[in-house]
């Protein structure tokens, strides 16, 4: 098998959102480390999603953002035992837990989305509206297409 070569690389769709998903995390991690919140990109991800839709089943949390159960847990009981999140049992099934941004939480993502829309605005300099919608759609279809 012929090994990729740079042209090959640069016009991969998996390896340009690779690409980007790597510098673009390291500039939130950097940023939430500099101004003092005590979470990584990873967990931010997860309490954006629960912002969006508190008090989600841990295990449907999971599947929106695209991580393993065990991972999951991990992430869960890390927010919950610096006070960024509440996990409760289910009243319809005790064995599942329902996961909810803590007061704490929602005070701390009012402030880290700012810094998180700063470096999303930096990144998207110069692109055109049309085009980023454009790029969101394709990306969204082929992640869907590997979801099968």
């Amino acid at each position: 098998m012929k090994a990729p070569t740079t042209s090959t690389l640069e016009k991969s769709l998996g390896h340009q959102a690779a690409r980007f998903t790597r510098v673009m995390l390291r500039r939130i991690n950097a940023s939430l480390a500099r101004h003092g919140f005590p979470i990584t990109s990873d967990q931010y991800s997860f309490l954006v999603h629960l912002w969006d839709r508190n008090g989600l089943p841990q295990g449907v949390l999971a599947d929106s953002i695209a991580k393993d159960k065990t991972t999951m847990a991990r992430l869960a009981a890390g927010l919950e035992a610096i006070g960024l999140i509440v996990r409760l049992p289910s009243p319809g099934d005790a064995r599942e837990r329902l996961v909810f941004l803590s007061d704490k939480g929602k005070k701390m993502m009012d402030e880290a989305t700012g810094l998180v829309r700063e470096i999303l605005a930096e990144a998207q300099q110069g692109i055109d509206p049309a085009e980023l919608d454009v790029c969101r759609e394709v990306l969204r279809r082929a992640f869907l297409n590997l979801q099968k």
